[in-house]
């Protein structure tokens, strides 16, 4: 009997640990954390191997740190010193013009340029940040010697400090061409104020399309160190592809459509904009994915670029001039006396109205329509204003009273009620 139970305890247990073996956790992490507890003889491992890295790169090491941290201000004293010599030059050419042309000629002792406002010292800051990644990308090298001596395999992930290395690099590389990039879009940006909206939309495209390169290019440098390529790395299943294909659809439509409408000049950050769906407001933030509105009431509307790309727009920024259109009712008794009434009105809107527009476009005053109990007049006016801001509405205001005042100089009344007003925009 006892030597039947054993069989099964043994039977049992060699499927517990088959179980544990094909398990994902259980049973493992203990083996994995015990790869980094360290004994006396592994951490004197280490420090040998380490040591011996750091002997064999003893030079390298030198030239590393000398151009990390002493080459800047080394150059700056070179360039210093040139600058002084400079300096002499023209201080010797100043006063031999003085003494040639016995003119009072002032010599100014002060330098053109500092050093940091030099190129000498762009090109001496590019030399010392490219050293001090190289330093980095030694650290690297010798966490994988001490991890390689306590038995961790790394050799599943390729060359790591080849892939530090170049990740890296590349990173650093791409984050440089976005300052270049900054400092011509800025110095062409003082060259050219008026093209400012322009530049922060060339500046989005240009940030944009580094931060895609830099993306693609450190996947490739894993695909090929690692072996495990993007597509794997998405590859979640067909639901997960789909979702993620979707996704990546709406995100390129709503890029395109911010590209498309800052690249179009139809409205730019700060314009007064009136869509076709009703929203109407000035545009405080223009991005690549969403557009940040600002309603008359003072509520901020952020709206996606996909919801605004096809709409109608009329930018009130960008308009020139207004039409304001006003109706008037009178009598049938009055209806002889209208005519005369109207041209004494128009005469008084050319008197208070300096921006009305009589040549190009309409400015007539008519009798518009019989009904049924009044005779409807109409004023078409346009003027050389935007239709929006305090003049469009004095402007507004002194047409109405210049109205009112050849009303009253003809003798005229109103039929009650008398007005009824509408304003378009051109």
């Amino acid at each position: 009997m006892g030597k039947l139970n054993a069989v099964k305890d043994s039977a049992f247990a060699g499927k517990v640990s088959s179980a544990v073996a094909s398990s994902a956790l259980a049973g493992k992490i203990s083996s994995i954390c015990q790869v980094f507890v360290l004994s006396q003889d592994d951490i004197h491992q280490i420090l040998s191997n380490v040591y011996e890295v750091i002997h064999r790169s003893t030079f390298d090491l030198v030239v590393l740190f000398a151009l990390g941290w002493l080459f800047v201000p080394a150059m700056g004293v070179v360039y210093d010193v040139l600058d002084d010599g400079k300096d002499k030059i023209k201080r010797v050419a100043s006063r031999a013009e003085l003494r040639k042309n016995a003119s009072s000629v002032e010599i100014d002792d002060k330098n053109d340029g500092s050093y940091e406002n030099s190129y000498i010292y762009q090109f001496a800051v590019h030399i010392s940040q490219a050293a001090k990644l190289a330093l980095l990308v030694y650290l690297c090298d010798i966490v994988v010697v001490a991890l390689h001596t306590v038995g961790y395999n790394a050799e599943g992930w390729g060359n790591v400090s080849t892939l530090f290395a170049k990740v890296l690099y590349t990173s650093w590389i791409a984050n440089r061409m976005q300052r270049f990039k900054t400092y011509f879009l800025t110095k062409f940006l003082h060259n050219c104020p008026e093209e400012c909206d322009k530049v922060q939309l060339v500046n989005r495209v240009l940030d944009l399309t580094v931060l895609a390169l830099l993306v693609v290019k450190i996947m490739g440098y894993f695909a090929m160190e690692t072996g495990v390529a993007l597509g794997s790395i998405a590859a979640f299943g067909t639901t997960s592809t789909l979702m993620i294909s979707f996704a990546s659809q709406e995100l390129a439509k709503g890029v395109a459509n911010g590209i498309e409408m800052a690249a179009s000049d139809r409205f730019f950050e700060g314009d007064n904009v009136h869509f076709g769906d009703g929203t109407q407001g000035y545009i405080v933030k223009l991005g690549f994915l969403r557009t940040k509105i600002r309603k008359y009431d003072g509520a901020v509307l952020d709206v996606p670029n996909s919801q605004l790309g096809g709409q109608r727009l009329i930018n009130v920024s960008k308009t020139k001039t207004c039409q304001v259109l006003t109706k008037l009712r009178f009598s049938y008794d009055d209806i002889q006396s209208i005519p005369g009434a109207l041209e004494i009105c128009k005469e008084e809107i050319k008197k208070s109205c300096p921006a009305l527009t009589v040549e190009g476009k309409p400015f007539r005053a008519m009798i518009s329509s019989f009904e049924t109990n009044f005779v409807e007049v109409t004023f078409n006016t346009n003027f050389t204003l935007p239709p929006t801001g305090e003049k469009f509405w004095a402007n507004r205001q002194a047409l109405f009273l210049a109205i009112d005042r050849g009303v009253k100089k003809a003798g005229l009344s109103y039929y009650k009620p008398f007005c009824e007003k509408c304003v378009t925009n051109q």
